[in-house]
């Protein structure tokens, strides 16, 4: 991410300092969670962010872009959590308790949920989308599989357990996105580690 700042005008005549990119990424989530996203376009965001096309191009040229950064935030904020979570509990973890956590962090968002699908759909069309999204799914099981290292060493196989976890929570968004969201995290997470 960019360290350029800027200046904006809060309202009530002070002047607070943010960074650009992220300042982008606020304005671009808000927007496309009213509006949805496909109805919201570059020029919607720009305007919204009160800077110029040119600008905002400057920063992100495409639209997936935006989606694709504002995803691995939420994500790494999600893995952050998950491994603070881990590292705090010291040995005395419940694996049941942290998997519920994650799933339940992640289904949580509906903006979040959205941005993903999307990304998923764009993927199979869009090869440096595709190759950004490999990255980050290798990240997040590897991430995934050292926690559960940690607090499973005695499974031995946490990296296909790891892909399983993954696999799972792209179905279960899915299925909420459809609307057939009464699965039960507590019956999921039962079965995968009795």
């Amino acid at each position: 991410m960019s360290t350029k700042e800027i200046k904006i005008d809060n309202g009530d005549g002070k002047v607070i300092v943010v960074d650009m990119r992220g300042y982008i990424l606020t304005v671009a989530s808000s927007l496309m969670t009213k509006k949805g996203i496909k109805e919201t376009s570059l020029k919607d965001i720009a305007k919204e962010a009160g800077i110029s096309k040119g600008t905002l191009y400057y920063y992100y040229s495409a639209k997936e872009d935006i989606i694709y950064d504002i995803a691995e935030s939420n994500l790494s904020e999600i893995t952050d959590e998950l491994l603070h979570f881990v590292k705090e509990s010291s040995g005395n973890v419940d694996v049941k308790e942290i998997l519920k956590t994650l799933f339940e962090k992640i289904l949580a968002s509906d903006t979040r949920g959205r941005l993903h699908l999307y990304l998923l759909n764009d993927v199979s069309t869009n090869e440096a989308l595709k190759e950004k999204f490999f990255k980050m799914y290798a990240s997040w099981r590897k991430v995934l599989a050292e926690s559960l290292d940690r607090i499973l060493p005695q499974q031995g196989n946490n990296q296909s357990l790891a892909t399983v976890i993954l696999a799972l929570i792209d179905g279960l968004q899915i299925q909420k996105f459809c609307g057939c969201d009464d699965a039960s995290v507590d019956d999921i997470i039962n079965i995968l580690v009795p």
